[in-house]
């Protein structure tokens, strides 16, 4: 599954900018690398990326992600920034439950890219 054909999902479902969703579903992706996902993943634990998603929990605008998203979106207000890195975990892990395959190849697709260029510039580059 590709990062643009998933934001594009997530962006109709949330109402949230296609282009701000990519960005936010990066930043998501990249706080959990930073965690320890790739372990998980590397490990054969179908259940690493969905309990990863349920572990992040409830948000507030002083938690990490919601922080790096701010970063990376450069949205100023954060109850918004709170809101849209809610929506869009909210999302992943509704897709990583019905979908675990698609999630992924989402994840393994964004790992393997970020080294390398690729459609979206070098917003994957600078998440990792």
């Amino acid at each position: 599954m590709s990062l643009d054909m998933f934001a594009s999902t997530l962006s109709q479902r949330s109402g949230i900018e296609q282009s701000v969703m990519s960005t936010i579903i990066s930043s998501i992706i990249g706080h959990l690398t930073q965690q320890g996902l790739p372990s998980l993943m590397g490990g054969g634990q179908r259940g690493g990326i969905q309990s990863a998603l349920s572990n992040i929990g409830q948000l507030s605008p002083d938690h990490a992600l919601v922080q790096r998203v701010q970063q990376d979106t450069g949205i100023q207000d954060p109850q918004q920034a709170t809101q849209y890195t809610q929506q869009a975990v909210d999302l992943m892990n509704e897709h990583a439950n019905s979908n675990p395959q698609g999630i992924q190849s989402l994840f393994s697709n964004f790992m393997g890219g970020a080294g390398g260029q690729n459609q979206d510039g070098n917003i994957l580059g600078n998440v990792l």
